[in-house]
C-alpha cells in the first residue's frame, strides 16, 4: 500500500509540474515567417522541375547545366511547368535568360566547375526567411532563417 501511495504521488507530481511548465511556454515564432502553403507547393514544384531538367541534362550531355544551358536544351520543358502552374491565363509566359524573381522567390543555381554537381537555392525575396534547397542528389530541403 505504501508503494502505491508513493507511485501515485510521483505521477501526480509529474503531472502538476508538466501543467505548470506548459503555462510558461510560449510560441515565439511570428506568423509572418511562415510561407503560404500554396506558394510553398509552387516552390517545391519548380525545384522538382529544375532537378528533373538537371538529371536529363546529365544523362544526355554528361554534366549538369547552368540556367542558360538548361534554357537552351530544355526550354520547352521548363516553360511548360511555368504555363501549367504559374499562369494558365497567359500562354506566352516563359523563363528569362537569367534566373530572377518568380512569385517572390529568388533562384540561385550554381553548377560545380567540373559539371558533376550543382547547388540550387530558391529563397523568398520578402522578409519571411523561407527557402528551399536541393542539389544533384535531387533531395529537396526546406529551411528558415534563424533569429
Amino acid at each position: 500500500m505504501k508503494k502505491l501511495r508513493i507511485l501515485l504521488r510521483t505521477v501526480l507530481l509529474v503531472l502538476a509540474l508538466g501543467t505548470v511548465a506548459s503555462q510558461f511556454a510560449r510560441d515565439t515564432s511570428d506568423g509572418s515567417r511562415k510561407a503560404d502553403p500554396g506558394r510553398r507547393s509552387l516552390l517545391f514544384g519548380l525545384v522538382r522541375t529544375i532537378n528533373t531538367a538537371e538529371a536529363q541534362e546529365r544523362v544526355k550531355y554528361g554534366s549538369y547545366g547552368s540556367w542558360r544551358t538548361l534554357l537552351e536544351h530544355q526550354r520547352e520543358y521548363l516553360n511548360s511547368w511555368l504555363r501549367r502552374f504559374y499562369s494558365a491565363n497567359d500562354a506566352n509566359v516563359h523563363f528569362g535568360d537569367t534566373p530572377g524573381s518568380l512569385l517572390a522567390w529568388n533562384l540561385r543555381l550554381n553548377v560545380h566547375t567540373d559539371g558533376q554537381g550543382y547547388d540550387l537555392l530558391e529563397e523568398a525575396t520578402d522578409k519571411s526567411g523561407y527557402a528551399a534547397l536541393s542539389d544533384e542528389r535531387g533531395v529537396i530541403g526546406e529551411c528558415t532563417w534563424l533569429q
